[in-house]
């Protein structure tokens, strides 16, 4: 049952949107049980001549099997553009939300080199795997069809994307990435190496003067009706052994469960990378603990830390990367702004009242070791962040309301105050008299939300849970069909948290909540001895991401606690492992902890590698 908000059956929050998929396909059945790496097998095309082979844990989570799979970013659909197009082609930069700092992979230098021109000089040492050099023609045209196919979709005067403008190569090194308004330099990197229409931020999958991507350019700019429905719906070009990527690994084969990748000898980094293959192996559970407490693969890319029953069967030398990345757990409430259905969540008391009544302190008992309570007021940090103290967010939410108290004087207090009494059995009445019962989505496997639901009932307030399936799920939290349900969103960064894409657009859409609202001031006062001070959601990020001053961030946290769209309950880290024992991932820390591909980002870098050790 999905409950990520960031995430569905293997596409993007953004896939979702704009192609309305609500199902993947379907998984095909079988696992490699070849298990192991080793110095046995057959030596790859380039590496270190060890023998080795790195066996992976695939994890797409479509369950689209390898030979099915094709590497056009802007088809949700068996999308092989992540895995294992990510270790195939190379980006000009990775952006790490843990640090939000870029490092180079094709792109050596980049600076603001006007208001809202950002420029990236990329080396010419990197080529596709035919032979031809890597250039910025080729990345061009990779934004081109990506803002082309925005703007087939883009209302009448509306910006196709609101923030990246266009991007044109200057020379075969040199491309500027354009933007429709002044940004920070570190905005401005995040946004020009993400994701604009499908998976361009996992690589430059295009190839400038080749087909289908030159006819693709062609025809969305001379708006042919038919193009956007191609595009978004083609196969093409196809995973295959002949696939001509650029990046460090080179397919070699293909199958129904297993993509084996050879070292790109041409590569610039291949001599410092020391295995020869790296494999992803397909199984029919999208659960990777089992086979690698089984020594079936040696590593797998998320999936960790395992609960406290489960640790003693892991790898002698297992080793946790991608540490500082987390999930969190969250209620989410429908607010009732422009959707036809009665909420009690529209108003904001009442989201605070439920919220007080919850009682955070039965959380461990139940945890296992996997998930953490979140001890903070709700303010869209993540708990990694908050935990190890470091950012000024961690000062600013020690001022800001605290709930999960289970102070139920309180949200007495703010129920009454929206027009809730209490009879004299105890319990609550809406405002037109009827018992105050609560429509719940979903959420029985939750342990956050069956803690609230107790809590609430023992307040007085009734549950109606419902449990729905995916697709229902999916069609009744977008038309806020709805009072509470789970969800989750990845917490990798402090910037991560707050793009456009997400919270003005992606969030506002299963929440429902007004985007413009007054809250209380200064900052940290609920009562509000200043007044209140309007603030626009998505002007606010706008505001912040022009002119990168903390306070913006600091009041749109204010904004989340006071207005409660919805409530951090718990956070998990989100964690990969390998064998530690075999092998060693050498990166910078923000690379191995800090990068969700850290397994395929780590060799295409001039200081990193991933070394076979064992015997």
């Amino acid at each position: 049952m999905p409950e990520f908000s960031e995430r569905f059956s293997g596409m993007s929050r953004r896939d979702y949107l704009r192609y309305g998929v609500t199902g993947g396909a379907a998984l095909i059945a079988g696992c490699s049980g070849d298990g192991g790496s080793g110095g046995d097998g057959e030596s790859g095309g380039g590496g270190s001549g060890t023998g080795a082979t790195f066996n992976v844990f695939d994890p797409n989570t479509g369950g689209t099997a390898p030979a099915n799979r094709h590497l056009n970013p802007w088809n949700p659909t068996q999308n092989g553009c992540w895995h294992p197009g990510a270790n195939i082609f190379d980006r000009a930069v990775v952006h790490s939300p843990a640090t939000n700092e870029g490092y180079s992979i094709i792109a050596q230098e980049w600076e603001m080199v006007e208001d809202t021109t950002l420029e990236f000089r990329l080396s010419d040492a990197f080529t596709w795997h035919n032979g031809d050099t890597v250039t910025a023609q080729d990345w061009a045209l990779q934004f081109d069809i990506g803002l082309g196919i925005l703007a087939a979709q883009a209302e009448d005067g509306a910006r196709p994307h609101p923030l990246v403008k266009s991007a044109e190569a200057v020379d075969d090194t040199t491309l500027h990435v354009n933007f429709h308004d002044v940004l920070d330099e570190s905005w401005a990197l995040q946004n020009a190496v993400s994701d604009l229409a499908g998976r361009e931020g996992r690589g430059i999958f295009t190839k400038s003067g080749e087909e289908p991507w030159e006819g693709w350019k062609t025809r969305l700019e001379e708006g042919d009706d038919a193009a956007l429905e191609e595009i978004t719906t083609s196969n093409e070009p196809k995973l295959s052994p002949g696939t001509i990527g650029n990046g460090a690994f080179q397919v070699a084969e293909v199958g129904d469960t297993t993509t084996i990748m050879e070292v790109y000898d041409d590569h610039p980094n291949a001599d410092t990378i020391e295995l020869d293959e790296f494999r992803l192996d397909l199984y029919e559970s999208n659960i990777p603990t089992q086979p690698y407490s089984a020594g079936e693969v040696d590593a797998a890319h998320t999936g960790f830390p395992v609960q406290e029953d489960l640790q003693s069967n892991l790898p002698e030398g297992h080793t946790l990367f991608r540490e500082t990345l987390s999930t969190n757990k969250l209620f989410a409430f429908n607010c009732g702004h422009e959707v036809n259905y009665e909420t009690p969540f529209s108003d904001p008391k009442v989201r605070k009242a439920v919220c007080h009544v919850f009682d955070r302190e039965q959380l461990p008992e139940l945890l296992q070791g996997v998930n953490r309570p979140f001890e903070w007021g709700p303010c869209r940090v993540p708990g990694n962040i908050l935990e190890e103290g470091n950012h000024p967010a961690a000062d600013w939410v020690e001022d800001f309301t605290l709930y999960g108290q289970n102070d139920t004087e309180r949200a007495a207090e703010l129920l009454n105050q929206a027009g809730y009494e209490r009879d004299d059995n105890g319990n609550w009445l809406s405002p037109d008299g009827s018992r105050f019962e609560i429509n719940w989505m979903n959420g029985v496997e939750r342990p956050d939300h069956q803690i609230l639901q107790r809590n609430l009932k023992d307040f007085g307030i009734a549950i109606n849970q419902e449990q729905v399936d995916s697709a229902t799920l999916d069609e009744r939290r977008t038309t806020g069909e709805y009072h509470v349900m789970p969800d989750g969103s990845s917490a990798n960064g402090i910037t991560a948290m707050w793009t456009l894409d997400l919270v003005p657009n992606w969030i506002q859409s299963i929440t429902h909540y007004q985007p413009e609202r007054d809250v209380p001031m200064p900052v940290g006062d609920p009562e509000g001895e200043n007044g209140t001070k309007t603030i626009n959601v998505e002007d606010h990020i706008r505001q912040w991401q022009i002119t990168g001053e903390d306070q913006y961030h600091k009041e749109l946290m204010w904004w989340w606690n006071q207005t409660l769209p919805e409530m951090e309950a718990m956070f998990q880290p989100d964690a990969g492992a390998y064998d530690g024992g075999n092998w060693e991932l050498d990166a910078q820390d923000a690379i191995v902890d800090g990068v969700d591909d850290a397994l395929y980002i780590a060799p295409k870098m001039a200081d990193g590698t991933i070394r076979y050790t064992g015997d």
